[in-house]
């Protein structure tokens, strides 16, 4: 992978809405050439890894919940927000220590007008698929809440 993160928006500039945890977790927003929803990036940092070095699972389950909900939402017409029903997730190998790049991948199986069914899987920065995801997300309408006013 081939990235200059610091030439990235991060996701929620790209998107236009605050979500303090995305800024925090240092998601990025990586353009796809085809003109699609496009990947999200995140240098690991010290923030980011458990007790052995490695980018904590949390964080995977994070980029990977955050991925499937960006492209499901960016499939919906209406543009609606999308929330989680249900998620599995499945670690394959350690996701990448500090400094390393991963790359989380999403996309839509299915959609109805309230419920998308997505996958996704997060990279390392030498390409191997370190975690896969299927979820379910639901869309809504997006109602004003404390966050939004920060």
């Amino acid at each position: 992978m081939k990235v200059d993160v610091a030439q990235l928006k991060l996701l929620t500039e790209h998107r236009n809405i605050h979500i303090p945890l995305l800024d925090h977790m240092n998601f990025r927003h990586c353009p796809d050439a085809e003109g699609g929803p496009g990947n999200i990036v995140m240098q690991v940092d010290a923030r980011h890894v458990n007790s052995l070095g490695n980018t904590h699972g949390g964080v995977l389950m994070t980029i990977l919940d955050v991925v499937m909900a960006f492209n499901a939402s960016q499939r919906d017409e209406q543009k609606r927000a999308c929330v989680t029903i249900e998620m599995k997730t499945n670690f394959l190998s350690p996701g990448g220590m500090v400094g390393d790049l991963i790359e989380a991948v999403g996309c839509v199986r299915r959609h109805t007008r309230s419920i998308a069914f997505c996958e996704g899987e997060v990279r390392n920065a030498a390409g191997e698929v370190v975690a896969t995801a299927s979820g379910t997300f639901k869309y809504v309408n997006r109602q004003r809440t404390p966050a939004a006013d920060v």
